[in-house]
């Protein structure tokens, strides 16, 4: 037959598993927050697409640009390749002249095909880094949507299991009458990271697995006085 101080550690014991699922359902929760990081690498990746878009705007700007260059450059040359072989100029200075525009056209026009080849490449570029970017973005909104989801329902579940621990936790306490040893496991479970009570197994303190000295163990056992763990406390 249990003694009283057995039927109060008992009590007590019984106390600490509805204090432990409260200790481990606050820690889950508290590291459950994903949703941060996963906005943030959400928002990072959008900025991203962006930059790539805006890079795409730019290159295409300069596309268009350089290829008005080339059409007027294309239509100056023109004229005055028209003017130098229909014979409507006869003034050797004035050909010679013609000459010399029509020869610095070509080169310019050269340079522009160049560049024009080159945006074009660049544009080419951005836009496969547009799309690969886009991707990302996709894929990080889908990635933000599920640890939201999964937050939500992890975090409701969590709340539920606290506020049902901490419904039952009064009626636990007030099972341990002896007030003494209460405020003694309050005391030891506020210095020892949430636990004040452990069972010996097997001759281990159930705290910190230490093998406990004969005696306590068989005090412990008799039930007539409270033992406290030399090596955990």
């Amino acid at each position: 037959m249990a003694t009283p101080l057995q039927e109060q550690l008992n009590a007590l014991y019984a106390l600490q598993q509805i204090d432990t699922q409260l200790q481990r359902a606050k820690r889950a929760q508290s590291t459950l927050d994903q949703v941060a990081e996963a906005t943030q690498a959400a928002n990072s990746a959008h900025v991203e697409a962006q930059a790539r878009l805006d890079d795409l705007h730019h290159c295409q700007a300069a596309l268009k640009d350089s290829e008005l260059k080339l059409s007027t450059i294309e239509t100056k040359r023109k004229n005055y390749q028209d003017k130098f072989y229909q014979g409507t100029v006869t003034n050797p200075r004035e050909l010679s002249n013609i000459e010399k525009e029509i020869d610095a056209l070509g080169r310019q026009r050269s340079d522009l095909d160049g560049r024009i080849l080159e945006i074009m490449e660049r544009v080419e570029q951005a836009e496969v880094d547009l799309k690969s970017a886009t991707e990302k973005a996709k894929s990080a909104d889908a990635h933000r949507d599920e640890v939201v989801a999964a937050f939500k329902s992890r975090h409701a579940a969590l709340e539920q299991e606290i506020a049902e621990a901490m419904r039952h936790r009064p009626e636990a306490a007030a099972l341990v009458t002896d007030k003494a040893l209460l405020k003694q496991y309050e005391d030891i479970r506020a210095r020892a990271k949430g636990v004040g009570i452990g069972k010996i197994e097997g001759g281990d303190c159930g705290g910190c697995h230490m093998t406990l000295p004969g005696g306590v163990v068989k005090l412990t056992r008799e039930g007539q006085q409270a033992q406290i763990c030399e090596n955990c406390g």
